[in-house]
């Protein structure tokens, strides 16, 4: 999918309010200038969540998450993948055996080229080699006025990684979005199992700030999410509508007939 990181962030904010009965959540998201790149639809029931990245008419992909594994579903090629612990046991393995096989290597080269060699490296694969960079700072939030979303005012933060902001949240009263809060769990919940699934891989990894990282310091969820690269705003994403509906469970399978593929199996 071609979600960027802060846009799941945002997200994972939204779909915090859903609700048992099933809600349907259309998020649009739009460039400086107000035009607008992308749509994204949101499903989520009894603690399930599907999220469908859409190009005009067309869903393109979906990520589904069952509490414990992750669909990604491929439209375009009628075929899907699961992501869950078997397979990153499979990935941890294959990544170990990478790690052996590189350092028996360098133990094989002479000083002198080696030293070089781990230092080309050590930028791009520090983790694998075992140095570890020095952890970017943790996110932080702070209030900084209120705004409005519809007819409804909203909180407004500012997201800074260091001294940078990286996002402005506006963050609505629960109750004044359909669906509630019922849900908040089960996002947690699929935050915590992200954190897992990257906190036990053999090398360090670094996908920016975990969305459960800033859930327990803002009040309300973001019904508006501007995204900045430095300084500048580059894009809004701001909820669209939200249906509370009961959802067919097939929506959180990949459809009939689609093919399953072997991640680590060559083309």
């Amino acid at each position: 999918m071609k979600m960027s990181i802060t846009t799941s962030v945002g997200m994972f904010f939204l779909l915090s309010s859903l609700a048992h009965a099933g809600v349907v959540m259309d998020m649009v998201t739009k460039n400086a200038s107000g035009r607008e790149d992308d749509r994204s639809t949101i499903y989520a029931q009894s603690k399930m969540v599907r999220m469908d990245e859409v190009r005009g008419n067309e869903i393109e992909s979906s990520m589904i998450f069952l509490g414990n594994e992750f669909l990604y579903v491929d439209h375009r090629k009628k075929s899907y993948m699961v992501m869950d612990e078997a397979m990153l046991n499979e990935v941890s393995a294959q990544i170990s055996d990478a790690m052996k096989q590189m350092e028996a290597e360098l133990a094989r080269m002479p000083p002198e080229q080696r030293a070089m060699v781990e230092q080309m490296m050590k930028g791009q694969m520090g983790g694998m080699m075992g140095q570890k960079d020095t952890p970017p700072p943790a996110p932080s939030v702070k209030a900084v006025g209120s705004g409005k979303w519809l007819s409804k005012t909203c909180r407004k933060y500012a997201v800074f990684e260091g001294a940078e902001k990286t996002q402005e949240l506006c963050a609505a009263e629960l109750d004044d979005v359909d669906g509630g809060d019922e849900v908040m769990a089960a996002f947690r919940s699929m935050a915590a199992y992200i954190t897992k699934m990257t906190e036990s891989m053999p090398m360090d990894v670094n996908d920016g700030m975990n969305p459960g990282e800033l859930m327990d310091q803002i009040d309300g969820f973001p019904v508006l999410t501007t995204d900045y690269e430095n300084g500048v705003a580059v894009r809004e994403t701001s909820v669209d509508s939200v249906i509370e509906k009961n959802l067919e469970p097939g929506l959180f399978a990949a459809p009939d007939g689609y093919r399953r593929e072997n991640p680590f199996q060559q083309p």
